[in-house]
């Protein structure tokens, strides 16, 4: 198949390290030296997003904040592809598609992997091998776009199980984002310390809420393996 992944961070771009080996894969991403890391990777790059069309499927990894208005560029220019976002919160997702007049079929796939690293420069296509992701149907959804996610999932290296909207965001909610706080509130805790006395364990508990929030921190933290762990990253 014919893919374009919007969206060339950890994610994405495991997604089209991951597919290239069966599909044609195109990529795009915002920053110009990251479509130019990911050609030297062997992704092309295009300049514009609307230039992922014409495709079989457009894959959305974009940041959570830029899902909506990238759909909302590619619907209208869809001509058949299948749109297919891995957001991690799937309501305003769902409610776009409800609302969407382009006729363009709409599919969530949240993939339930990820790294302490971000950006291209931490993709790696076994990134999914043997991790769960969730297709999520949406009201523009069809039987052949629900294959296409199914068949993208397996062929990154993992599995598919189909859930609804509000399945998703209530499991999420709990397996995902009540660790978030908990280690958000150990996070909050442990900087008012002396962090050059922690060891791997608060490394280990706090890690998103790093990856989130001590990047800008770098300078001041002395927690151990500081430097692999705070980068920003877009998932």
């Amino acid at each position: 198949m014919r893919i374009g992944v919007a969206g060339l961070g950890l994610i994405g771009g495991s997604l089209a390290l991951a597919l290239r080996e069966r599909h044609e894969v195109r990529g795009f991403d915002m920053a110009r030296d990251v479509r130019e890391a990911a050609a030297r990777a062997g992704i092309p790059g295009v300049e514009h997003v609307e230039a992922l069309v014409p495709a079989d499927a457009v894959i959305v990894a974009t940041p959570m904040s830029a899902v909506l208005p990238t759909l909302a560029a590619l619907a209208p220019k869809a001509d058949g592809a299948v749109l297919i976002d891995v957001a991690s919160v799937r309501a305003p997702v769902d409610a776009f598609a409800r609302e969407d007049a382009s006729g363009a079929r709409i599919v969530g796939l949240h993939p339930m992997a990820g790294s302490t690293d971000a950006g291209f420069a931490a993709a790696r296509a076994d990134l999914f091998r043997d991790r769960l992701f969730l297709v999520v149907p949406t009201a523009s959804s069809d039987s052949q776009a629900m294959a296409v996610a199914g068949i993208l999932a397996r062929d990154a290296g993992g599995d598919a199980t189909v859930v609804s909207a509000d399945v998703h965001d209530r499991a999420v909610a709990y397996l995902s984002g009540l660790p978030l706080a908990a280690a958000a509130a150990t996070a909050m805790v442990a900087t008012a310390q002396p962090l050059e006395f922690a060891g791997p364990g608060l490394r280990d508990a706090t890690r998103r809420p790093r990856r989130r929030r001590w990047s800008r921190k770098r300078s001041r933290s002395s927690l151990p393996g500081r430097d692999s762990v705070t980068r920003r990253a877009w998932h």
